[in-house]
């Protein structure tokens, strides 16, 4: 009869856990990001407290990061659909398509045509309906932009006394609840300080290389740059290389070489790989094929945020198995 009792209870635990999941899954995102911004802001959390109330002192904060995070996207977002816009109305894809069969001196025939004209409307028909999408998802990225400050507030005000909390129903030892604790710290500084920061810097240094080599839509390819250059190593490449090629079939042979080699030196080598190290290893040391599978896995599996979600699961993975060999050296031992 105990053994039943113990399979309900623990039979009611999991429902609720799957129930709860369920719940939360449609703001999952949200719920994520708001942990990392608010463990971000929470240094200034800990300073204002000092000198106020934990509740105003999450307030200012929370009304600070509601600035700091809707400023700049409506001045980026401005000069993306302008820009975008600018480049939809000069750019000729047929012409684009012709210079480069030419530069090349290929002859297609009408099936392999007919082929291009259709992966070009799929993508165009592709672009169209991703951006309608957006356009009617507005609604719900507001509500859920106004949920992620509300638990902002609550994790800068109720934050550290969550994290004691759950970290009790660890069922660990102490000196390995500190240890999951000290890799969790390091790696999110790893990855949030010095991904982001590196990111923004590309995406800045990108921005003013771009304006100065004469690339249309400087803004634009900046932002698209920074996206990418959350990718490590491979990031940027994704960029520059075809602009490089486009740029060259084009015609612009001395613009070409500029983009390749303001590209391969600059953000592919010295900030993609010199700075990014330099930066990261001032935190903590995350090895690159982890946070290069987790970003890629991450972002398949949760979308944006998954490229700091996978690289942080993998890590504290990793960590799991240093336990697990070192309990199983102990027994065998």
């Amino acid at each position: 009869m105990k053994e039943v009792n113990v399979y309900i209870r623990y039979g009611l635990i999991l429902l609720l856990v799957f129930l709860s999941f369920l719940i939360i899954k449609p703001y999952l995102t949200v719920i994520l990001l708001s942990i990392i911004l608010a463990y971000m802001a929470f240094p200034f959390q800990r300073r204002l407290r000092k000198r106020m109330k934990e509740s105003i002192a999450a307030g200012i904060l929370t009304i600070m990061l509601f600035f700091i995070i809707v400023i700049p996207l409506v001045i980026i977002a401005h000069s993306l659909i302008q820009q975008a816009s600018e480049i939809y109305t000069t750019t000729n894809i047929e012409n684009i398509k012709e210079l480069f069969i030419n530069q090349l001196n290929i002859d297609i025939s009408e099936s392999t045509q007919n082929y291009i004209n259709s992966i070009t409307k799929t993508a165009v028909s592709y672009i169209l309906t991703r951006v309608s999408a957006l356009i009617f998802s507005l609604p719900n990225l507001i509500v859920g932009f106004f949920i992620m400050l509300f638990i902002i507030f609550f994790a800068l005000r109720d934050g550290e006394k969550l994290v004691t909390r759950i970290t009790s129903l660890i069922p660990l030892e102490e000196n390995y609840k500190k240890r999951f604790q000290k890799k969790l710290t390091t790696s999110i500084e790893s990855l949030f300080y010095g991904t982001v920061t590196v990111a923004a810097i590309e995406a800045i240094v990108a921005m003013i290389g771009f304006y100065f080599l004469g690339v249309p839509a400087p803004i634009l390819w900046a932002f698209i740059i920074g996206l990418t250059a959350l990718i490590p190593g491979i990031g940027a490449t994704l960029v520059w290389v075809p602009m490089t090629i486009i740029s060259y079939v084009q015609g612009n042979t001395s613009q070409a070489i500029a983009i390749g080699l303001f590209g391969f030196l600059i953000l592919s080598t010295l900030i993609d790989t010199v700075l990014r190290a330099k930066i990261m290893g001032m935190r903590a040391e995350i090895h690159p094929l982890i946070i290069v599978i987790g970003v890629l896995g991450g972002l398949a599996s949760f979308g944006f945020i998954g490229m700091f979600i996978g690289p942080l699961v993998l890590s504290l993975f990793e960590l799991v198995l240093e336990i697990y060999t070192e309990k199983k050296d102990e027994i065998e031992s």
